[in-house]
Protein backbone atom coordinates (compact mmCIF):
# COMPACT_ATOMS: atom_id res chain seq x y z
CA UNK A 1 0.00 0.00 0.00
CA UNK A 2 1.03 3.68 -0.57
CA UNK A 3 1.06 6.58 1.47
CA UNK A 4 -0.32 9.76 0.41
CA UNK A 5 1.54 11.50 2.78
CA UNK A 6 4.53 13.38 1.61
CA UNK A 7 6.50 14.13 -1.85
CA UNK A 8 8.47 11.62 -3.40
CA UNK A 9 12.11 12.10 -4.43
CA UNK A 10 11.42 12.90 -7.89
CA UNK A 11 9.03 15.70 -7.14
CA UNK A 12 11.50 17.22 -4.53
CA UNK A 13 14.29 16.98 -7.25
CA UNK A 14 12.13 18.82 -9.80
CA UNK A 15 11.37 21.38 -7.13
CA UNK A 16 14.86 21.96 -6.19
CA UNK A 17 15.36 22.45 -10.36
CA UNK A 18 12.88 24.98 -10.74
CA UNK A 19 14.16 27.09 -8.10
CA UNK A 20 18.32 26.40 -9.34
CA UNK A 21 16.93 27.82 -12.83
CA UNK A 22 15.05 30.43 -11.39
CA UNK A 23 17.80 31.85 -8.96
CA UNK A 24 20.22 31.30 -11.76
CA UNK A 25 17.97 34.07 -13.92
CA UNK A 26 17.44 36.04 -11.13
CA UNK A 27 21.10 36.60 -9.31
CA UNK A 28 22.85 38.77 -12.57
CA UNK A 29 20.04 40.97 -12.48
CA UNK A 30 19.62 41.23 -8.89
CA UNK A 31 23.50 42.23 -9.01
CA UNK A 32 23.39 44.18 -12.17
CA UNK A 33 20.53 46.60 -10.83
CA UNK A 34 22.41 47.03 -7.34
CA UNK A 35 25.48 48.08 -9.37
CA UNK A 36 23.47 50.69 -11.48
CA UNK A 37 21.84 51.59 -8.24
CA UNK A 38 25.42 52.09 -6.29
CA UNK A 39 26.52 54.43 -9.74
CA UNK A 40 23.52 56.60 -9.54
CA UNK A 41 23.61 57.41 -6.22
CA UNK A 42 26.87 58.34 -5.95
CA UNK A 43 27.03 60.41 -8.66
CA UNK A 44 23.96 62.52 -7.72
CA UNK A 45 25.88 62.93 -4.59
CA UNK A 46 28.80 64.14 -6.20
CA UNK A 47 26.17 67.03 -8.18
CA UNK A 48 25.02 67.57 -4.99
CA UNK A 49 27.68 68.78 -3.38
CA UNK A 50 28.37 70.86 -6.34
CA UNK A 51 25.73 72.60 -5.91
CA UNK A 52 25.84 72.97 -2.09
CA UNK A 53 29.10 74.57 -2.59
CA UNK A 54 28.33 76.60 -4.80
CA UNK A 55 24.85 77.72 -2.86
CA UNK A 56 27.50 78.49 -0.12
CA UNK A 57 29.83 80.78 -1.46
CA UNK A 58 27.04 82.85 -3.23
CA UNK A 59 25.14 82.57 0.23
CA UNK A 60 28.39 83.67 1.76
CA UNK A 61 30.14 85.45 -1.13
CA UNK A 62 32.89 83.47 -0.37
CA UNK A 63 35.18 81.75 -2.34
CA UNK A 64 35.37 77.95 -2.37
CA UNK A 65 37.39 74.74 -3.62
CA UNK A 66 35.55 71.63 -3.58
CA UNK A 67 38.96 69.12 -4.02
CA UNK A 68 38.83 65.82 -4.94
CA UNK A 69 40.52 62.89 -3.72
CA UNK A 70 40.30 64.99 -0.90
CA UNK A 71 41.69 63.74 2.16
CA UNK A 72 41.68 60.31 0.64
CA UNK A 73 41.01 58.32 -2.94
CA UNK A 74 37.49 58.50 -3.59
CA UNK A 75 36.68 60.93 -1.35
CA UNK A 76 35.68 64.75 -1.56
CA UNK A 77 35.49 67.59 0.30
CA UNK A 78 34.42 71.70 -0.43
CA UNK A 79 37.05 73.68 1.72
CA UNK A 80 36.59 77.74 2.34
CA UNK A 81 39.43 79.26 0.42
CA UNK A 82 41.95 81.23 3.26
CA UNK A 83 45.56 81.61 3.86
CA UNK A 84 45.55 78.22 5.02
CA UNK A 85 44.33 76.39 1.73
CA UNK A 86 47.77 76.07 0.19
CA UNK A 87 48.87 73.95 3.52
CA UNK A 88 49.52 70.29 1.87
CA UNK A 89 47.44 68.98 4.63
CA UNK A 90 44.29 71.19 4.16
CA UNK A 91 42.19 68.44 3.21
CA UNK A 92 42.77 67.35 7.17
CA UNK A 93 41.73 70.72 9.16
CA UNK A 94 38.54 71.38 9.88
CA UNK A 95 37.42 75.10 9.75
CA UNK A 96 33.71 75.61 10.35
CA UNK A 97 32.50 76.64 6.69
CA UNK A 98 33.81 73.44 5.23
CA UNK A 99 32.14 70.50 4.33
CA UNK A 100 32.08 66.71 5.24
CA UNK A 101 34.01 64.85 3.48
CA UNK A 102 31.79 62.94 1.13
CA UNK A 103 32.82 59.41 0.96
CA UNK A 104 31.77 57.12 -2.63
CA UNK A 105 30.34 54.09 -2.18
CA UNK A 106 33.23 50.41 -2.13
CA UNK A 107 34.05 49.83 -5.69
CA UNK A 108 32.71 52.97 -6.96
CA UNK A 109 35.51 55.41 -8.36
CA UNK A 110 35.50 58.92 -10.06
CA UNK A 111 37.90 60.37 -12.75
CA UNK A 112 37.62 63.54 -13.53
CA UNK A 113 40.57 64.66 -16.18
CA UNK A 114 43.51 66.25 -14.54
CA UNK A 115 41.67 68.17 -12.43
CA UNK A 116 42.20 68.56 -8.88
CA UNK A 117 39.15 70.38 -8.44
CA UNK A 118 37.03 73.34 -8.88
CA UNK A 119 36.90 76.68 -7.68
CA UNK A 120 33.71 78.01 -7.11
CA UNK A 121 33.96 82.18 -6.69
CA UNK A 122 31.24 84.16 -4.16
CA UNK A 123 29.44 84.87 -7.55
CA UNK A 124 29.03 80.93 -7.96
CA UNK A 125 31.57 80.95 -11.40
CA UNK A 126 33.25 77.95 -11.40
CA UNK A 127 36.74 77.38 -13.02
CA UNK A 128 38.80 73.71 -12.94
CA UNK A 129 41.84 73.24 -10.92
CA UNK A 130 44.47 71.88 -13.14
CA UNK A 131 41.83 71.56 -16.44
CA UNK A 132 39.09 73.44 -18.41
CA UNK A 133 35.48 73.77 -17.96
CA UNK A 134 33.41 72.59 -18.75
CA UNK A 135 35.13 69.55 -16.63
CA UNK A 136 33.60 65.99 -17.37
CA UNK A 137 33.87 63.74 -14.46
CA UNK A 138 33.33 59.78 -15.27
CA UNK A 139 31.69 57.84 -12.28
CA UNK A 140 32.39 54.01 -12.61
CA UNK A 141 31.08 50.88 -10.59
CA UNK A 142 32.45 47.70 -12.26
CA UNK A 143 31.30 47.74 -15.95
CA UNK A 144 28.41 50.64 -15.45
CA UNK A 145 29.78 54.65 -15.80
CA UNK A 146 28.03 57.83 -15.98
CA UNK A 147 28.77 61.03 -16.73
CA UNK A 148 28.61 64.45 -15.14
CA UNK A 149 29.49 67.65 -16.71
CA UNK A 150 29.71 70.79 -14.77
CA UNK A 151 29.53 74.20 -16.79
CA UNK A 152 31.36 77.85 -15.51
CA UNK A 153 27.76 78.84 -14.48
CA UNK A 154 27.70 75.23 -12.10
CA UNK A 155 25.27 73.80 -14.69
CA UNK A 156 25.55 69.95 -14.08
CA UNK A 157 24.11 67.48 -16.63
CA UNK A 158 24.22 64.01 -16.55
CA UNK A 159 24.87 61.43 -19.48
CA UNK A 160 25.02 57.61 -19.47
CA UNK A 161 27.04 58.18 -22.74
CA UNK A 162 30.39 60.12 -23.06
CA UNK A 163 29.38 63.57 -23.92
CA UNK A 164 31.43 65.22 -27.78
Amino acid sequence: MRSERGYTLVELAVVLLLIGVLSGIALPVFLSSNQMSALWTNSERIGAIIRQTRLKAITTNTAYELRFDCPGAGELRALIVDADLADPNRCDMDKDQDSQIVDMTNGVTFTNGTATGLQITGRGVFTALGDAIPLTIVVNYGANVRYLTVSATGQITFSDTAPE
